[in-house]
């Protein structure tokens, strides 16, 4: 059956459905609204490569246009202000009125923004897509801005310290928590990571907050809780995200941290979908909801969206997995490691790789580790396998480091 497919949101999650829509279905209208007017491009190296030079604009595109265009797929460059679900209708910004039989909302997310109480909003600068890389990139060229303060101590924030680093900048770092990446990875691992940024010269603060930021003469003074005083030639902030669900919300769309979605990437209206960074999604392995932010995320709902659409019913069943590369560093995490009863130390010092294991009834339910580039990987790409399978772990096996993991998947 011939259908209108609308995929609204330009990101990797649309790309990725609307490629696996069109494998499965080669008669279906697909057409992809993207607010910004750029194919869909990757975002990770936004805050490294891109930073550094070693990628340009054209190294970040998913797919060029040659190949839409082969698989009969139009992209959009539009922005939508109303949805109509009883009609199934989208009405734009410039009043184009469009019509589908299936939506997958595939909107991401969007950054929290700081509140100043004075004018000083506007000189706040993020990194969420290609343009916001693009003005930071021209603002550090200038060989006057030198000390950059950074806002946030998660991934996103470290990202960018390690990237302005390597280009002979004077970096702080402020986190308002306890340790670095407080949410999601273990203290252990937060002070390694912190370690190495103090040994490349970036300053860490801890447990502060802004109290206020002022500007004098084009240099910004920022009062933190203590009364110290940090003056710094540019801030960037990089303090969380939402999911973009703001047009939405006003409608009979269930919305919980996200727009809820099931294991086949159904909302609560029929035949809207939803897939990525915007989704807080029922995962069958945890039997729980859970909203995740991350390339191979990203990519894996979006699939497995498609699929369903396409009328190939599918279980979203990936081991949720991210990394993050900071100066030689590479952190990677696989599953969710919050809900564990012991913990299982592989290595003790990042040369060779640092894995903490988060069991529960003696299967792994994640893992983090760190090392440097390439020492973790493999064993991190086991323990997903292990994860996956529910398998019940030999904790002597993983603790050690002269016993290779692989040995866990074959008894």
């Amino acid at each position: 059956m011939k259908n209108n497919i609308i995929i609204l949101g330009g990101g990797q999650a649309g790309i990725y459905a609307a490629r696996e829509i069109r494998k499965n279905d080669s008669e279906s209208n697909i057409k992809i609204l993207g607010e910004e007017n750029l194919l869909p491009y990757e975002r990770p190296p936004l805050s490294k490569d891109f930073l550094l030079d070693k990628k340009n604009e054209e190294d970040l595109y998913f797919h060029s246009s040659h190949v839409l265009k082969n698989e009969n797929i139009d992209f959009e460059n539009i922005s939508i202000n109303k949805v109509d679900f009883e009609n199934k209708k989208l009405v734009a910004k410039n009043d184009n009125v469009y019509s589908y039989d299936i939506l997958l909302i595939s909107t991401g997310s969007e950054n929290k923004k700081l509140s100043l109480d004075n004018n000083l909003n506007n000189d706040i600068y993020y990194l969420r897509n290609l343009e916001e890389a693009k003005i930071i990139k021209e603002i550090v060229a200038n060989k006057n801005k030198n000390k950059i303060t950074i806002i946030g101590g998660g991934f996103i924030g470290l990202e960018i310290a390690s990237s302005l680093s390597q280009l002979q900048k004077k970096v702080t770092v402020i986190e308002i928590g306890n340790q670095l990446m407080g949410r999601i990875i273990p203290k252990q691992i937060a002070d390694l990571v912190q370690n190495t940024h103090i040994e490349q010269g970036n300053e860490i603060i801890l447990n502060k907050q802004i109290d206020k930021i002022t500007k004098k003469n084009g240099i910004y003074e920022i009062l933190l809780n203590d009364n110290s005083l940090i003056e710094t030639d540019f801030v960037i902030a990089g303090i969380g995200s939402n999911p973009s669900v703001k047009l939405f919300e006003n409608t009979n769309l269930k919305l919980d941290n996200g727009i809820v979605t099931n294991q086949f990437c159904e909302t609560s209206i029929k035949d809207v979908y939803a897939a990525g960074d915007v989704s807080n999604f029922y995962h069958p392995l945890y039997e729980r909801y859970m909203r995740l932010e991350s390339y191979q995320h990203a990519q894996n709902h979006g699939i497995c969206a498609g699929k369903n659409i396409a009328g190939v019913k599918t279980e979203y069943t990936s081991i949720p997995w991210m990394w993050s590369d900071q100066f030689n560093l590479n952190l990677q995490l696989t599953g969710i490691c919050d809900d564990y009863d012991e913990i299982i130390e592989r290595g003790n010092e990042i040369n060779n790789g640092v894995i903490y294991f988060f069991l529960k009834d003696k299967i792994i339910r994640g893992a983090c580790g760190l090392g440097i580039a390439g020492k973790i990987g493999r064993d991190i790409r086991i323990t997903s396998k292990l994860t996956e399978k529910n398998t019940i772990v030999d904790k002597q096996i993983l603790s050690d480091q002269n016993q290779k993991l692989n040995k866990l998947i074959q008894k």
